[in-house]
Parts: C-alpha cells; structure tokens; sequence
C-alpha cells in the first residue's frame, strides 16, 4: 500500500516537472497594449488645431442660421396668435410660406451638415492616417501581437474592453510621435 501510494507520488512529480518544463520552451505569449484615440486627438497639438479651425466653421454656421431660426420662430407665432382673425386664405398662405421658409431652412442645414463633413474629413482624415501608421509601427517595434482600443473601459464600453492596466497604455507614445511627425 505504501509502495502504491509513492508510486502515485513519483508519477505526480513527474508529471508537474514536465508541465513545467513544456511551459518554459513553451512561446512567450503576444504582448497587448492598448490605446485611447481620443485621448490623443485630444491632447495632440495638430488635432486640437483642426479642431479649432472645425469649431470656427460651425460657429459661422450657427451665426448665419440663427437670423433664419428667429424669423421662423416669428413667423410661427404670428400664425399662432393672429391666426385665427385672417380669413381661410390670409391663414393658409402664411402656412405655406412658412411651411416653404422652413423647406429651405431644413437643406440649408443639410448643405451645412455636408460641408462640415467634407471639412471634417480634410483636417482630419490626415491626422487619423498619420495615426493609424504610428500605432502599427510601434506594434510592429515592440512586437505587439494585439493593440485595443481603450477610451472607455467597463460595462459602458462599445469596444468590449473591460478591464486594462494602465501600464498597457501606449496613447502619450503615439501622441508623442504623432506631435512630432505632423510638426514637420
């Protein structure tokens, strides 16, 4: 019984010395970083200037509309308060220019909308490709096997990152060397 029980014994040893073994030549698993883009299109002087250009152009946008947006508020509470002494027609032709006010507003805003994109996408298309080339470099440098997206992490994320160490982060590397090419 006791040569049964050292029997078990020895092969339990030996069968934890060759898992030990096998896990030491075993391949150094991927190395995982992760990032936060929009940390760095936050804090990167280049991306912060295009924003501001962006901004500019959206408060040009909100000044030339706001004039319209006043004059169809009028318009609307006019029909609304003096609606009802206008004869039938008076009432319905009002609505129509109104209704025709309002029509050209709406494209108005869509043309807007359109051009802030065009504009979006030519500050900033170039910054993102610049990017996009930095965080595979310093993949390809630092022999990352995996680099995640990492803006908000929990429960309230969209990306499925749950959970990352902070040394894992490599957003001031990229923002760095992001400066420094687009400094240029």
């Amino acid at each position: 019984m006791k040569m049964k029980f050292l029997r078990g014994l020895f092969f339990v040893c030996v069968a934890l010395c060759a898992s030990s073994v096998l896990a030491l030549a075993a391949p150094e698993r991927g190395k995982i970083a992760t990032i936060s883009i929009q940390k760095i299109l936050g804090n990167s002087k280049a991306a912060l200037d295009a924003q501001k250009v962006l901004q500019a152009e959206v408060d040009k946008f909100q000044a030339k509309f706001k004039a319209d947006e006043d004059a169809l508020t009028a318009m609307k509470n006019d029909i609304e308060k003096k609606g009802s002494a206008w004869s039938e027609e008076v009432r319905a032709e009002k609505e129509r220019e109104y209704q025709k006010k309002l029509r050209d507003y709406g494209l108005k805003t869509e043309d807007a909308k359109l051009e802030m994109q065009q504009l979006e996408k030519r500050y900033m298309e170039p910054i993102l490709k610049q990017l996009n080339d930095i965080i595979a470099e310093i993949g390809k440098k630092n022999g990352y096997s995996l680099i995640l997206e990492n803006t908000m992490k929990g429960l309230r994320n969209r990306t499925g990152l749950l959970y990352a160490d902070d040394a894992l982060d490599i957003s001031d590397q990229a923002q760095k060397e992001l400066d420094s090419r687009l400094k240029k």
